[in-house]
């Protein structure tokens, strides 16, 4: 069954639960450090009727809190002078010192957390040099800016629904911008640096990807028929490939109570409403064109595509500031890790906390023959001339 035709399902049903989106969360930030809108979970649009976004202000900040407030107390710890023997509490008879702390942490966040930690403090520092180095800046209208962009990803209608989510962990919006935006923003700005790109390069990323930037986007009206099985859809599918009226069969067979009255017919819809088997396979078919049988979770249907309304595309000046955010995202999704690790290459950096790999037997200097006379053809040659 589509999406559209399940109306009865109730508004918990309708919205991703908080646990979801904190898990899109915390994998984009294990990822790239980055915060990044949380992609839709297909299975759930698939199942349930659209809803409008709502105010994730309770979700969206406390785990990039936490990553933040360990990341910046390991920082000070690390960078300390002393050493790690600075004491930090005592009591009678007991002294905790800043190594006692350090190891804490350490055991808290697992061997593997923390030297993933070690590796993005190195980041931010060949970071740091290499923008001073070009002269990469961030300023208030850039952190602005990408405040605005997220509130937007988040459904946040306000500063206030942000500051909310950020009081919740004992955080401040200016502690959001100083240790979250502006690093990400330095990347973000560094990367364009040396990656350059032509208005040559944007118009050919608008020419390749219109669609993205539609301010209508393309709609189909398909009907459909519902079977339970797929013996039963190839049997339908038989009949109408016999010359069977589609709407009829609908009408007669579909077990699909939304649409099997009006003859299947689902009337429009875009992209992202309904499973993506069916979708892409309504999407692919040509007006009047009637598909093979496809699977979804729903069960097995058979599509007629019956009308389309093409997407409206905008003049490429009117988008140009969109075209060039989406061409930036995607580049840096695409070659921003390869490019941070080159910096690291480029820099001698070396992680002393991860374990070095041993070499494999094959490897092994005693594993080569060694170029004796014996084993030499020109050697043996030479020694008989």
């Amino acid at each position: 069954m589509t999406e559209r035709n399940e109306n009865e399902l109730n508004d918990k049903q309708q919205q991703v639960d908080n646990e979801q989106i904190e898990r899109e969360l915390e994998n984009n930030l294990e990822n790239d450090g980055t915060l990044e809108a949380a992609p839709v979970n297909r299975e759930i649009a698939a199942s349930e009727p659209a809803a409008p976004v709502r105010n994730n202000s309770s979700v969206v900040v406390p785990w990039i809190i936490t990553v933040i407030a360990i990341a910046a107390l390991v920082f000070v710890l690390i960078k300390n002078p002393s050493g790690g023997n600075e004491t930090v509490a005592k009591m009678d008879g007991i002294t905790i010192k800043q190594s006692d702390l350090i190891d804490e942490i350490s055991n808290q966040m697992g061997e593997q957390s923390l030297i993933s930690l070690v590796d993005g403090l190195a980041q931010t520092k060949i970071i740091d040099m290499e923008s001073e180095k070009a002269g990469v800046t961030i300023t208030d209208d850039d952190i602005a800016k990408e405040i605005e962009v997220i509130k937007t990803q988040y459904g946040m209608a306000s500063d206030d629904d942000l500051n909310a989510a950020l009081q919740q962990s004992g955080f401040t919006l200016d502690d959001f911008k100083e240790k979250q935006i502006k690093p990400q923003l330095k990347i973000k700005k560094l990367f364009e640096s040396q990656h350059p790109a032509t208005a040559e390069d944007l118009k050919a990323y608008f020419d390749t990807n219109k669609e993205t930037f539609a301010t209508t986007p393309k709609e189909v009206r398909a009907s459909h028929i519902l079977l339970s099985t797929k013996e039963d859809a190839d049997a339908v599918l038989a009949e109408l490939k016999a010359g069977k009226d589609f709407a009829t069969l609908a009408k007669e067979k579909s077990q699909d109570p939304g649409s099997k009255d009006k003859g299947g017919d689902l009337d429009f819809f875009g992209r992202g409403v309904m499973h993506a088997e069916f979708e892409d396979a309504a999407f692919a078919l040509a007006k009047g064109e009637m598909s093979e049988v496809v699977q979804s979770q729903s069960g097995f249907h058979i599509i007629k595509l019956t009308d389309v309304k093409e997407a409206v595309i905008p003049e490429y000046d009117t988008v140009k500031d969109k075209v060039s955010q989406a061409y930036w995202n995607e580049k840096m999704n695409k070659e921003a890790q390869a490019w941070l690790d080159g910096l690291k290459k480029d820099k001698n950096y070396e992680n002393l906390l991860a374990k070095k790999e041993e070499p494999s037997p094959s490897a092994s200097p005693s594993a080569s023959p060694e170029a004796t006379p014996e084993a030499s053809p020109s050697a043996s040659q030479s020694a008989g001339q």
